[in-house]
């Protein structure tokens, strides 16, 4: 099992050094920026309980508008030489549910942490934006897939970009039978009754962001994010009713540019 998730991460890293070279290849100039921060997020998805999080974040952008981006644990790269037009592959890193605060879901099976793998397209035009992403786990965590779809409108305003958006995401039945479903041997454990999670949509989005360019080379960047799970993954589960249906994240980083 091991073996087979280092092999995958291994394919994964080789993929995405092929990706740059190419795209390096074919455009010569690159504007680099590095940055961190820190963030708040439920411990679990559904829960009441927020934990600290690391928030990453490298960008390397190509003159023709090709980029590769690592926003967090989400690293995309668009290849296709456009500045309105974004396609390309996305990796997706979910961490595991283990060691949870609320007794009776850490009673639960863990949930190892996944490899998600997929493809992302949109357009970005006059402050507007929108794309598709789809993502299947490449391992042997969840073994199903999401897709999501996001659009919103970036402000710019002499040093300050605000960013807002609105998302929703379908999940197959794989993913919320892990996530939200309780199977019999589970009950037992926690307490928590049966539960047959199905397919459909699992949450609606919106968000917030803020950057504010202190001066050319370093910025401070906000992100706020509110989710209402829904479906199936809303409180009928009892993996959500022990904790709740509203989903929080918010977090802060410092970006540098060269």
């Amino acid at each position: 099992m091991r073996d087979r998730k280092t092999l995958m991460r291994v394919m994964i890293g080789v993929s995405i050094v092929c990706v740059v070279a190419g795209m390096a290849s074919m455009s010569q100039a690159v504007d680099f920026s590095i940055g961190a921060g820190a963030g708040m997020a439920p411990d679990y998805e559904g829960s009441d309980d927020y934990e600290p999080v690391p928030i990453p974040f490298a960008e390397a952008k190509f003159e023709n508008g090709m980029y590769v981006k690592l926003e967090g644990l989400t690293l995309r790269a668009s290849v296709i030489p456009s500045d309105i037009w974004l396609l390309g592959p996305v990796y997706n890193y979910r961490p595991s549910r283990s060691a949870v605060d609320n007794s009776k879901v850490d009673d639960l099976k863990n949930v190892s942490d996944a490899n998600e793998l997929g493809v992302f397209g949109g357009f970005e035009y006059y402050g507007w934006f929108a794309n598709g992403e789809f993502l299947a786990d490449i391992g042997d965590a969840h073994d199903g897939w999401l897709g999501t779809l996001k659009g919103g409108y970036n402000w710019k305003l002499s040093s300050w970009v605000i960013s807002v958006g609105g998302s929703t995401t379908y999940a197959s039945k794989d993913y919320m039978r892990t996530y939200f479903g309780i199977d019999g041997a589970d009950s037992a454990r926690s307490g928590l009754s049966t539960y047959d999670a199905d397919k459909g949509i699992k949450e609606f989005g919106v968000d917030l962001g803020v950057n504010w360019s202190m001066t050319q080379s370093w910025s401070l960047r906000g992100i706020a994010k509110y989710t209402r799970l829904t479906g199936d993954a809303d409180d009928s589960s009892p993996v959500v009713d022990e904790g709740s249906e509203n989903q929080f994240f918010g977090g802060a980083l410092v970006v540098f540019s060269f």
